[in-house]
């Protein structure tokens, strides 16, 4: 095992100071009259128009065990689920842990004192992760000349990380958190730690993150060291540390930054002389262990586990395939934790369906939403984790049936059944993990389609493709007939007219409240069956060509259906008196002051982002028009409370106040609910790089924690939550490499450098992407050189060897000042420069290639 020590990477506190310029120097997009933008936004500006979001949470595993540690922005320990007690899968699978939910709080001081408990940046406190990208969190705390340092990592007892273990029944996880202690004055000090070990009720990790201000009622734990016993077993182990004295306080009157007293406290008192250090180690284990497991616990090395640890996560991130380096060392590091952030949120539900499943995110969605894990899935292929990956989608094919639950009701499938003409049952639905789905939904049918289908086009992986009972091609075509079928249920007339959603499927949930015919579930399986379809095309399958018929059919109903309700909608009234088309995002939701701030919402911005629609499509032109221009004052869903909010909510009080001009739904294109990002697939489609880099520049400056690497549902919101992460590392790499076009279910073509920004294009500047996984099949090692002048760029690149043959390979060549390109060679001999500063490639499947671009 090769492990590459690299020293620890600190937060960049400046960054942090940055993003805390007050409000009000930026704007929405659609920025009134007058404001200045810049010609091409960086993520150093964006970061100036941002307070930023204050409570990080970061989690620690082991990819496979179905549970994972929260670390919290103050260094508290979290161990749930928190919520949805209801499901009885969760129950199921909870019970063998024992009394285990888990709240630990660490105090500071003489005096019990909680250093930003409430999440407000206190500049006592810094956080980061190893090397800046390995799920190992680090959090420092300072309490005067004392500098105290927490270090969480975790790991299976009794298994070694290398290989890889493999999940099996009765595993227990143990979470390391230990402190080292320095003193960095000149006077002796004595340092004191206080934890409490509380119940998970003080803590919230969504809809939005938070401790409560009470503290916790404590659990009974009876110390009896070195074991905090529960229930006949043992909840904790705290070893004698080498320096100072552990105390049990029954209660601690006085917390600061808490409100109420603290109960059943233990605290380590330690002298330090000026200079000296101190350590003490908590080891947790997930749930109440017997006795002589607590042994094994407490035998343990923790340093010898670290260094086992951190090796193992720093080799799966540096032998991945999609290794991504750019000029911006912050971009660099969030690309690089994406593989660690991912996998350890895999869970093989071990006691109730054995099933594989990406977790929409750990500790509070422990229910199932499908649609968020499809949606990632060709990412873990594309950064190297194929072997979970394949566990995943075998979980998929496993999971279909003929039943469709409260598919076609309201509240998240639980409320009244909607009208219309309801679901055939028919085998091949992808949309229910039994009683794990928190709500049945089209599109997770839609999504898993596609992910089943990217598996195959990136791998290549025959054998794969047609083994098994059923095979994931025999899923892909009983999944694409279930569509074709569904649909057909809605080509009906009423008193000699069509009904207005004719062609579509019927009507269905789309989210928490939102059901009906949404464009947002039809242009997912719209997708999905031309995923399908082209699939079928490239092996040469009989069924290929009436397979993209129906598909595309299936494509014009929704586009017609989507002309004939904006027809029908109420038009957006601009300030000038005239008015725009609105193009709903329900077929029956006809007024423009209905959606919501919600991942479902943009309408056919969606459809145009995903290919459901011609990127360029007037639908397509017409909804983004409507957010830019935002809705009347007055009018349409408004954060009420951003103003007063205690979180990060406070970005959107300017473009969410009811007396403001207009009310926007997002601001420099970052959605309010995060994790489900449009701009950057929709901009790169239509090839709009002002519009892209705005989004890519404040996404990367505000969407994503910048200390712990991670991303979350919406602001200050849920953390890990997906698809994020995975939506962000995908538009980088996109950037590089993407593949274009083929929305029919045809050929598509490759895009080499479509979309550098110039801040990584200054004189000497480097950038890179090697092993680029494609849906071709192959790789793409691209790397360019900005001459010292800045006056040429260089590009070596090696393609393949691809299954298939790209319709056109494009490259573009961008200058850093934005000089336009003005020639070109490739391998010595000059190319036509086309418009947009790009080059045509010979459409080859694989060889190596140099470009020269000048710029004027």
């Amino acid at each position: 095992m090769r492990c590459v020590q690299d020293r620890e990477t600190p937060l960049v506190r400046g960054a942090m100071l940055i993003c805390a310029v007050a409000l009000g120097l930026c704007f929405v997009s659609s920025a009134p009259a007058g404001e200045i933008q810049p010609s091409e936004w960086t993520i150093e500006q964006a970061r100036r128009c941002w307070t930023p979001m204050t409570r990080a949470v970061q989690h620690v595993g082991v990819p496979g065990y179905q549970f994972q540690t929260g670390v919290t922005w103050d260094g508290s320990l979290v161990f749930g689920p928190l919520e949805f007690y209801d499901f009885k899968v969760i129950r199921d699978e909870m019970a063998p842990l024992g009394g285990h939910l888990l709240h630990v709080s660490f105090g500071f001081g003489d005096t019990m004192r909680l250093v930003d408990r409430q999440g407000k940046l206190d500049p006592r406190i810094r956080r980061w992760i190893e090397q800046g990208r390995l799920p190992i969190p680090h959090v420092e705390t300072r309490d005067g000349d004392l500098v105290w340092h927490e270090t969480a990592f975790a790991h299976l007892v009794d298994r070694p990380m290398s290989p890889w273990p493999e999940p099996k029944p009765g595993d227990v996880l143990v979470t390391h958190a230990v402190f080292r202690v320095r003193n960095a004055g000149k006077a002796k000090r004595t340092g004191r730690l206080w934890m409490h070990f509380g119940d998970a009720t003080k803590v919230n990790f969504g809809y939005k993150c938070r401790q409560f201000p009470e503290i916790a009622p404590p659990i009974a734990m009876q110390f009896d060291p070195p074991y905090g016993r529960l229930n006949e077993g043992v909840r904790f182990v705290l070893p004698k540390p080498a320096k100072g004295e552990l105390n049990v306080h029954a209660k601690v009157k006085d917390v600061e930054g808490a409100v109420g007293p603290a109960q059943n406290v233990i605290e380590w008192s330690v002298p330090l002389a000026a200079g000296e250090e101190a350590e003490l180690r908590l080891l947790i284990p997930y749930g109440v262990v017997p006795e002589d497991t607590a042994e094994k616990i407490a035998a343990l090395d923790s340093r010898e586990k670290f260094d086992e640890i951190r090796c193992w996560w720093d080799d799966l991130s540096r032998d991945a395939p999609g290794q991504i380096r750019t000029p911006d060392p912050f971009v660099n590091d969030y690309l690089a934790a994406l593989t660690g952030q991912i996998a350890q949120q895999v869970a093989w539900r071990e006691h109730t369906t054995q099933v594989w499943m990406y977790k929409t995110s750990p500790n509070l969605y422990e229910k199932y939403w499908p649609m968020s894990a499809a949606k990632s899935l060709p990412v873990f292929d594309l950064r190297g984790l194929t072997w979970l990956n394949r566990r995943l989608l075998r979980s998929i094919i496993d999971m279909r049936t003929d039943e469709v639950g409260g598919l076609n009701r309201e509240g998240m499938g639980g409320g009244k059944v909607l009208e219309g003409e309801g679901y055939a049952k028919a085998p091949g639905f992808l949309g229910i993990y039994r009683g794990w789905t928190a709500n049945p939904l089209l599109l997770s049918h839609g999504l898993n389609l596609c992910a089943l289908v990217a598996h195959y086009r990136i791998t290549r992986d025959d054998a794969w493709l047609r083994s098994g009972d059923p095979s994931p091609l025999d899923a892909m075509l009983e999944g694409f007939n279930w569509i074709a079928l569904q649909r057909r249920r809605t080509m009906r007339e009423v008193d000699g007219r069509r009904v207005a959603h004719w062609g579509l499927l019927p009507a269905a949930s789309a989210h928490d409240w939102l059901a009906g015919n949404t464009i947002f579930n039809d242009a997912y399986c719209v997708v999905a069956q031309t995923d399908v379809a082209r699939l079928l095309r490239e092996i040469d399958h009989p069924r290929a060509e009436e397979m993209a018929r129906e598909a595309n059919a299936y494509r014009q109903c929704l586009h017609d259906r989507y002309v004939e309700a904006r027809d029908r909608a109420r038009p957006l009234p601009l300030d000038d008196g005239t008015t725009i088309p609105f193009v709903p995002r329900v077929i029956q939701e006809l007024d423009w002051a209905k959606p919501d701030w919600t991942y479902t919402s943009f309408s056919a911005i969606r459809a145009g982002a995903w290919g459901a629609f011609d990127p360029r499509d007037e639908l397509v032109d017409q909804a983004l028009a409507f957010v830019e221009a935002g809705m009347s004052r007055g009018e349409g869903f408004y954060f009420s409370r951003a103003a007063k909010s205690d979180n990060a909510d406070r970005n959107l009080a300017d473009v969410a106040d009811p007396a403001a001009p207009r009310h926007y739904m997002w601001r420099h294109y970052v959605e309010y609910e995060t994790m489900w990002p449009v701009g950057a697939p929709l901009f790169l489609a239509r090839d709009d790089l002002p519009r892209f880099f705005e989004w890519f520049a404040h996404n990367f400056a505000f969407a994503i924690h910048q200390d712990f690497r991670v991303g979350a549902e919406s602001i200050d919101g849920v953390p890990a939550c997906a698809p994020g992460d995975t939506e962000r590392w995908l538009a980088a790499r996109n950037m590089f490499v993407r593949e274009d076009g083929g929305h029919d279910g045809s050929a598509q073509s490759l895009w080499l450098l479509q979309a550098i920004p110039r801040e990584w294009l200054k004189p000497g500047n480097r950038a890179s992407a090697k092993r680029i996984l494609t849906y071709f099949g192959g790789e793409v090692d691209i790397a360019l050189r900005v001459a010292d002048d800045g006056r040429s760029v260089t590009v070596d690149a090696a393609l393949g060897p691809m299954a298939v043959r790209p319709k056109e390979i494009r490259m573009r060549l961008r200058s850093g000042d934005g000089s336009p390109l003005v020639s070109a060679t490739l391998d010595g001999a000059p190319v036509p420069v086309q418009p947009g500063d790009t080059i045509i490639l010979p459409p080859n499947t694989q060889g190596t290639i140099k470009v020269v671009g000048r710029f004027e």
